[in-house]
């Protein structure tokens, strides 16, 4: 294994376990020894966003989808940046991107659902999550603990469809 992958590797174990310093740091080894490697800047970009500086994670994660535009991985982690963002619309283009390509990501349905759900479309968020829920029913148990679907936990459809 090269340093490249051992870097690369540990960055994904960091960013597994919500250290995002350490994924930072191992992220940027990874490009140091490869300024071609979309998958570490698509993690480094995903870290940094999810460590609180969305536009330079924004720039990663565009660096990353410039370099390998028909990796999928890419387009979820440029939905999820710009999500955290607050820009939804954006975020709801990429997941789709995602489903054109792999139409039974279970996230890229639930990202949706909770996007629909932020913007107060309950119709639509629920339908979203029940098709999440068709193809991974353990998406319930996040449905019911997340903040999205918090102003649900008293609609009868949101607990049938979550079981509760």
């Amino acid at each position: 294994m090269t340093n490249l992958d051992n870097h690369l590797v540990t960055a994904k174990q960091a960013l597994s376990a919500g250290d995002y310093t350490k994924t930072i740091e191992e992220a940027t080894a990874s490009i140091k020894d490869n300024p071609n490697s979309s998958e570490a800047y698509s993690v480094r970009g995903f870290a940094t966003a999810l460590h609180g500086d969305t536009a330079k994670g924004l720039i990663d994660t565009k660096k990353a989808y410039d370099l390998d535009p028909n990796n999928v991985a890419n387009y979820y982690n440029m939905a999820m940046v710009y999500k955290l963002q607050g820009q939804l619309n954006d975020s709801k283009q990429w997941f789709e991107k995602v489903l054109e390509k792999d139409p039974s990501n279970t996230w890229s349905v639930y990202g949706i659902a909770t996007i629909y759900a932020d913007q107060g479309d309950d119709t639509k968020a629920l339908e979203w999550l029940e098709k999440a829920i068709k193809i991974d029913p353990s998406v319930k148990a996040v449905a019911a603990e997340q903040d999205h679907f918090a102003r649900f936990h008293h609609n009868a459809r949101f607990k049938t469809i979550v079981g509760r």
